[in-house]
Order: C-alpha cells, then sequence, then structure tokens
C-alpha cells in the first residue's frame, strides 16, 4: 500500500546574503617576466627603471583593465543575470495561525498562487515577503479540481513575478529547482531533476514528479526550471511504500492547469 503526505507546512526564518562585484579600471602598466618565467603586470618594472638584467619587460598600451575587486551588498541586474534571486524575490512565506506555506507572485499587482491545502485552514493568514515585510492576504479562488487557490497580497505596490513553462517540453533529467519556506526556513532552494507528467489514478488528473527535497513549509511554492519559468506548484510528495520509508519522488500542480484556472490574473 502507497501512503502520501499532502501538507508540506512549520514557524518560519530566513536568511539571504547577496555579495555582489564590480570593476574599476587601472592606468597604464608595464608587463615583465621574472627569471622564473612568472608574468607580472604592475606601473612599473621592479628596479624602477628599464635596464635590469634578469628581467624581460615590455610597456603595455592595452592594460588589463579590471584589475581592482570592489564588494558591493548589491549586484547590478540581479534580476536578469540570476533568475533564481528573482523567483526568491516573487516567493514569498505564507503564515497561519495552524500552518505555514508558501505563494508565488504571478503579476506585478499582487495576485498569486498558492496550494489550497495551505489556505483552507481556519484563521487570518499573512504574506511575508523577502524583505520580511508583512500584508494581509486575501482569498480569490479555490480551484474545484486541483489543489491551488488564487490570493492578493495587499502590497499597494508593484511586486516582481514569474512567469510559466508548459512541464510537457521538459525532457526527463532537467535540472529543476522548488523554492519555498521548506522546514520553514524562507527562500530555501533545492534543487534535483525533472522525472516526468504522471497521471494520478484514479482522478486522471497529471501531476509533475521531481526529485528535488521538499518539506513541510514547501506547499504552494514554485517548482522552476533554469530559466527561472514556473513548470508546476509544489504540492505534495511520497512519504512510503508498504512501510518503507522513501525519499526524492515529489509532485507539483502543472503550470498549465494554473493557467486553465487564473490565466486572467497573470501579467500575460
Amino acid at each position: 500500500m502507497i501512503h502520501f503526505i499532502k501538507r508540506i507546512i512549520p514557524p518560519t526564518l530566513g536568511i539571504i546574503f547577496i555579495t555582489g562585484i564590480t570593476c574599476i579600471n587601472a592606468g597604464e602598466t608595464y608587463k615583465w617576466v621574472d627569471k622564473e618565467g612568472v608574468v607580472h603586470f604592475s606601473d612599473r618594472t621592479p628596479d624602477g627603471n628599464d635596464s635590469s638584467p634578469d628581467i624581460i619587460h615590455e610597456k603595455e598600451n592595452e592594460a588589463p583593465k579590471d584589475c581592482v575587486v570592489l564588494l558591493s551588498s548589491e549586484r547590478p541586474g540581479a534580476d536578469e543575470k540570476n533568475p533564481i534571486e528573482n523567483t526568491i524575490k516573487s516567493t514569498f512565506t505564507i503564515k497561519g495561525s495552524q500552518n505555514i506555506g508558501t505563494g508565488f507572485f504571478i503579476s506585478p499587482d499582487g495576485y498569486a498562487i498558492t496550494c489550497k491545502h495551505v489556505i483552507e485552514a481556519n484563521g487570518q493568514h499573512t504574506a511575508i515577503l523577502n524583505n520580511q515585510e508583512e500584508f494581509p492576504i486575501g482569498v480569490i479562488s479555490k480551484s474545484n479540481r486541483y489543489d491551488l487557490a488564487l490570493i492578493l497580497v495587499t502590497t499597494h505596490q508593484k511586486v516582481p513575478y514569474l512567469r510559466f513553462r508548459d512541464p510537457l517540453t521538459m525532457e526527463a533529467g532537467d535540472r529543476v529547482y522548488a523554492v519555498g519556506s521548506s522546514a520553514g526556513l524562507q527562500s530555501t532552494i533545492t534543487d534535483g531533476l525533472f522525472t516526468g507528467v504522471r497521471k494520478q489514478m484514479p482522478s486522471e488528473i497529471r501531476a509533475v514528479q521531481f526529485s528535488a527535497p521538499v518539506n513541510p513549509g514547501n506547499s504552494g511554492g514554485p517548482l522552476i526550471d533554469k530559466d527561472g519559468k514556473v513548470v508546476g506548484a509544489v504540492s505534495w510528495k511520497l512519504l512510503s511504500n508498504d512501510g518503507v520509508p522513501v525519499s526524492g519522488i515529489g509532485f507539483a500542480v502543472p503550470s498549465e492547469y494554473i493557467l486553465n484556472e487564473y490565466r486572467g490574473y497573470t501579467k500575460d
């Protein structure tokens, strides 16, 4: 007999460190080679003149440019260069009175997707964004067929959001990432492989199977490809088979179902 768990939801915290690198240019330099054959770049030769018998040197008109490294607290253009980082900014923790889950924005106006079982518990739910700001959540719609819900986070400002990809365009072995409040740790990223799209008996509803680890709190979070496009919403995982523990088998509601239900609320 196969046993499933459908709730992947506990207390939250999240820490993200971002380090950027930028460079400045140097002026005119000399390139010289010592007796050991090691090449050096400097604004002068070792003895300060052009006549050392043990030094081969030549003046470089086009000196190496990027030779000073500065550290910065932010990386320019991070959203464009790092799709995973944009996913983190577009994902948030859903905190309820009895559970924790994850949601992700699908439009700049605050409309977002999560799993239906995340917001079915009684009581108010709060969105905790990546910058730790908290906002109330309104439930717009619960799907009658799928483990999906459309919610609205009232941030009163534009938010980053995610786009979609049909999982049927993926191949077995493609890299995927699950982003969410795994075990209560906000913005946790786990990676794994796409297995395929399987039909769940007896309902015939399909689910995206993947191997990225998921834990309580991951429910409702995005499963994305390497370009940061959503292929599904993480919903449940297989825990055991006839009492034998099982790992590395997770399932997500396909992006096709998300668009079928809520396409009118997406940016596109």
